[in-house]
């Protein structure tokens, strides 16, 4: 049983060593197993589905879809990190806008209604650009990684005692807290 625990924690521990990186906005260092590139396809692939999901892209108005990229594409010539940024108005009324992995940015229509003037667009759309150039969207994911083999780590060690469905339905219920950082 120790020996296993002991090399249950070599095993974490080289994997966190080996997986730490630099994050591009805070400059701090980090668990990382996501690569950019997997970041940018992550985003390709969901990106489409998603605004689909969401009443689809927003096309009566291509002037205004011009302008939005337009304002984008300025904001990401100066971003802390260089990605392929992408701006798409969905055509939902809800006043939102959400940012995923590699620079996939969509805006609610009912956002731009409610917006006054080019800073305000421009506020939301750095507030947006700074979760993807910050890694938000892989971070939730490596999150989800550490979890997960932290509740593997903790069933193997609980296995052998007449408690392993309490330690480890504890265990989850402490890693749905920790991750719920914004619920």
């Amino acid at each position: 049983m120790l020996k296993r625990n002991i090399t249950l924690f070599l095993i974490s521990l080289t994997l966190s060593i080996s997986a730490c990186g630099i994050n591009p906005v805070t400059k701090k260092r980090e668990f990382q197993v996501v690569s950019e590139a997997q970041e940018i396809s992550i985003g390709t692939k969901n990106y489409s589905p998603a605004r689909q999901s969401q009443g689809g892209d927003y096309t009566l108005d291509p002037e205004l879809t011009a302008y939005v990229q337009s304002i984008g594409n300025k904001l990401a010539a100066v971003s802390d990190r260089k990605l392929p940024y992408e701006f798409t108005i969905i055509n939902d009324s809800v006043p939102n806008a959400w940012a995923m992995p590699g620079g996939k940015i969509a805006f609610n229509r009912g956002l731009l209604y409610e917006l006054n003037n080019e800073a305000e667009l421009a506020a939301v759309m750095g507030h947006e650009m700074v979760h993807a150039a910050a890694r938000h969207g892989a971070q939730g994911m490596e999150r989800g990684i550490l979890m997960q083999g932290a509740m593997i780590a903790v069933g193997l060690a609980s296995k052998d005692t007449n408690y392993s469905n309490l330690i480890v339905g504890g265990a989850q219920l402490g890693a749905k807290l920790a991750t719920s950082k914004y619920g």
